[in-house]
């Protein structure tokens, strides 16, 4: 049995999926939900309305000491276009939220393309290279093979880690692009609370924090894309590999086989610790 090619396979599989997701918006990953949540959002518009007026009226306080100063055209205009701005974005919550997603997505999708990967099938495409006759693994298939017992064992210790690892990285890759969507769906939603703070000075820092955390949010999917780029390109020809080890020369003809699966699993460890600190490293960037 393959077992590189076959743990190559069952997490192309996952790869393919991961792909499927990060292409799509709000509407195309899962249409009712997308419904739902601009139900929510428009029916917290009154709530953020009546909020924005409380804020602006707290504004004024703040900003002025007197009745004199706030008959100041300039002051009153100031504080007349911050309540419209605020107004107007309380209005279009969904749509901006909804576009700065859609911005995020055609960069990812960008990116694929760039890469010459504009199809989720490409990922079917990852092979390991042939080494000799034998194959990945082959001696392990071979009926040679049983007159050495002994040889065996590396390849169903490796094959066996190789589709642990596998799974794991899979189900981990899965889980962060479906999580992703989870969150976005409830910053959505929950949109317009926030974005009315920018009727104050005093709390318009909520309503910048609000808007850096759903961009960072977003980029997460760019971020993903570009790690399952890198790995594809990485499996073909990694810059670290352990063929000068010579840790598995004792089981003969299999060496060089169970030497790659080797540096595939650490390959595939590699991308889950990517993927698993895309969240935070994306934060950082933006300082949320």
């Amino acid at each position: 049995m393959n077992f590189a090619q076959s743990i190559l396979d069952l997490f192309s599989f996952a790869m393919q999926i991961a792909y499927d997701f990060l292409t799509k918006d709000m509407q195309q990953f899962a249409p009712h939900v997308a419904r739902v949540m601009e139900v929510i959002n428009n029916g917290l518009q009154a709530f953020s309305y009546a909020l924005l007026v409380i804020l602006t009226l707290w504004n004024v306080v703040k900003t002025t000491s007197s009745y004199t100063e706030l008959k100041r055209p300039e002051v009153a205009v100031k504080l007349f276009i911050r309540f419209v701005l605020t107004k107007y974005a309380i209005g279009a919550a969904w749509s901006l939220v909804n576009n700065i997603f859609v911005i995020s997505g055609a960069l990812t999708s960008a990116v694929f393309r760039f890469s010459g990967m504009t199809d989720g099938n490409v990922w079917a495409g990852m092979t390991v290279p042939e080494f000799g006759d034998d194959g990945i693994l082959g001696i392990i298939s071979d009926v040679a093979s049983f007159l050495n017992p002994l040889s065996q064992i590396p390849g169903l210790v490796l094959g066996l880690i190789g589709f642990i690892v596998a799974i794991v990285l899979s189900v981990t890759l899965i889980l962060t692009v479906v999580g992703r969507f989870f969150k976005i769906y409830m910053y959505a939603a929950l949109a317009p609370i926030p974005l009315s703070s920018f009727g104050s000075e005093s709390t318009q820092s909520m309503g910048q924090n609000f808007l850096k955390a759903f961009v960072a949010i977003s980029v997460e999917g760019l971020v993903i894309a570009i790690a399952m780029i890198v790995f594809a390109a990485y499996s073909e020809a990694p810059l670290i590999t352990f063929d000068g080890l010579g840790v598995f020369q004792w089981v003969g003809n299999a060496a060089e086989e169970i030497t790659y699966t080797f540096t595939l699993i650490f390959n595939m460890l590699i991308l889950l610790v990517v993927v698993k600190g895309t969240d935070q490293s994306v934060h950082k960037i933006f300082g949320v």
